[in-house]
């Protein structure tokens, strides 16, 4: 989808990036008044927000669970589902069947989740239940609002979190690792244990990492995500129509090849054929090493700027996914009927040991596709995603990046088979598509070895650091130019607080009063 461009004129902002959170920020400023160019490399927007259709089947390749779905002050500023959003909410969030017949159901109701655990373990469920009473009003209080907020230099903000008695609990779990959570809320059960920590786990984490401030969002958010109506890509669909619709502009299948400076401010982007486009302002979305060291040019970059940028740290864990369209019925085989109504069910590891074993396989690279994954029917909860008479069947799993994909993705891919056949009956294939972490690169260059979250999640490119001290007030050492991707705060998984901090720091650089105000 491609605006009309008049590629003379001058803009307001200048966004670079079409990813979700670029078209936040594009989609702000436009109906805050603004002239706004989005320019997109791909031949649409989007970003991780893909939903590629093949026969009627519709594939989420990238981004499907999204923990922030109802708390995201774009869905309601921006007035999204006026533009088609719809969110489906599967009541079974997350499934753990084990082999001897019982099953962990993680639900939207806590008394029903706590009476699962007690299945197992009467005392896990009681520290469940203790555990969920402190997360939710640290998450309503803290984590997402300050989402939404420019963040605060470390001691600073942990002085302004500790003034409430839930603050400081916060601030004790904060430098802890997910391990150290759940022993610090007294669990006990291997099972329990192992189906806790997956909620980390799931997305490339070291377990021994002391984020411990992310696990109420992990945890407490996967079970409250949602999954959108018709993929993935109706949010980017509903953030595009609100650009437009506001005058926005949008440039796509055009690369930003330089940034350019006048007198040290950045005046001007431009794209592989030439042409070149100026603004009073201009947020990239990319990566630092994209916006700073390949647009702007580690030349013009004062020695300040430079070494701040040099160091960024990619994940070391990224994704493998397989994807299949099914003629017939895709059913649970475990008896708890519930595991054949959650969202994702994990399958292949029964105990805490287990999961840290297989990890340690995953980072020596021995790790076979057998071992463990999460699964998701998305045509269970919503019957767009496939034709009438299929199903869809969406699996991950956590790999390294350097694994020989190019010559090994097939056989990955009969070992991830493999075991979602021994937990579920499929009929026939009809469909199959690896998805391996060189592909995520290919088609998403910001994603620099399949790194979904744009950067490694360590404390020093978190919080005041992501991307780093310089960078993380969105405005940056160079006058004019703003950053506002996924690497910076508060990072990536489709959460809208960089692309929301973004509009909100260059809208006030311009003048403008951002429409809404549901972050305040």
């Amino acid at each position: 989808m491609t605006a009309t461009v008049t590629k003379t004129d001058t803009y307001d902002t200048i966004v670079v990036g079409g990813g979700p959170n670029g078209l936040i920020c594009a989609a702000y400023l436009a109906k805050a008044g603004a002239r706004v160019l989005l320019v997109e490399r791909r031949h649409e927007t989007g970003g991780g927000l893909n939903t590629d259709e093949y026969y009627g089947f519709r594939l989420n390749l990238h981004a499907i669970y999204h923990m922030m779905s109802d708390v995201m002050p774009a869905y309601g500023d921006l007035a999204l589902p006026e533009f088609g959003l719809r969110y489906v909410y599967p009541h079974v969030a997350c499934a753990f069947p084990f082999e001897d017949g019982k099953a962990l159901c993680f639900t939207k109701d806590l008394d029903e989740t706590v009476a699962s655990i007690a299945t197992i373990s009467d005392h896990d469920a009681d520290c469940f239940r203790r555990m969920w009473g402190e997360f939710q009003p640290m998450l309503d209080q803290y984590i997402i609002p300050l989402t939404y907020q420019l963040p605060l230099p470390v001691v600073d903000q942990v002085v302004e979190i500790g003034q409430t008695e839930i603050g400081e609990r916060l601030n004790e779990i904060s430098e802890l690792s997910p391990v150290e959570v759940i022993d610090e809320y007294g669990f006990t059960d291997p099972r329990v244990r192992m189906a806790l920590l997956s909620f980390s786990a799931m997305w490339g984490f070291h377990l021994e990492d002391p984020l411990g401030y992310l696990y109420p969002v992990y945890l407490c958010r996967m079970i409250e995500a949602g999954l959108v109506k018709g993929g993935s890509h109706r949010l980017s669909s509903a953030l595009y129509r609100v650009l437009v619709s506001n005058g926005g502009e949008v440039l796509d299948d055009s690369e930003v090849t330089r940034i350019h400076l006048d007198g040290g401010r950045a005046v001007a982007v431009e794209v592989a054929d030439g042409h070149r486009f100026e603004a009073s302002t201009i947020a990239s979305t990319l990566n630092p090493e994209q916006t700073f060291l390949q647009l702007v040019g580690a030349e013009n970059l004062s020695n300040d700027l430079r070494h701040a940028v040099e160091p960024w740290e990619w994940e070391e864990r990224t994704l493998f996914g397989l994807h299949l369209g099914i003629e017939g019925e895709v059913t649970s085989r475990h008896p708890e009927p519930r595991v054949n109504e959650a969202m994702i069910t994990f399958l292949g590891l029964e105990t805490e040991d287990d999961l840290h074993e297989h990890l340690e396989r995953v980072d020596a690279g021995t790790a076979g596709g057998d071992e463990w994954l999460h699964l998701t029917v998305p045509s269970h909860h919503d019957r767009t995603m496939a034709p009438a008479g299929h199903e869809l069947v969406r699996a991950e799993q956590v790999v390294l990046y350097d694994e020989g994909w190019d010559s090994g993705t097939q056989a990955f891919g009969d070992q991830a088979l493999e075991l979602i056949r021994r937990h579920v009956d499929l009929g026939r294939i009809v469909l199959r598509r690896e998805y391996p972490p060189t592909h995520i690169e290919a088609k998403l260059r910001t994603m620099k070895r399949g790194s979904i979250k744009h950067g490694s999640y360590t404390n020093l490119q978190m919080g005041f650091n992501r991307p780093n001290d310089l960078c993380s007030q969105v405005a940056t050492p160079i006058p004019g130019l703003f950053t506002c991707g996924a690497s910076n705060y508060a990072g990536g998984m489709i959460i809208g607080g960089p692309g929301y901090l973004g509009a909100k720091v260059v809208g006030e650089s311009l003048g403008l009063e951002l429409p809404g105000g549901s972050a305040e």
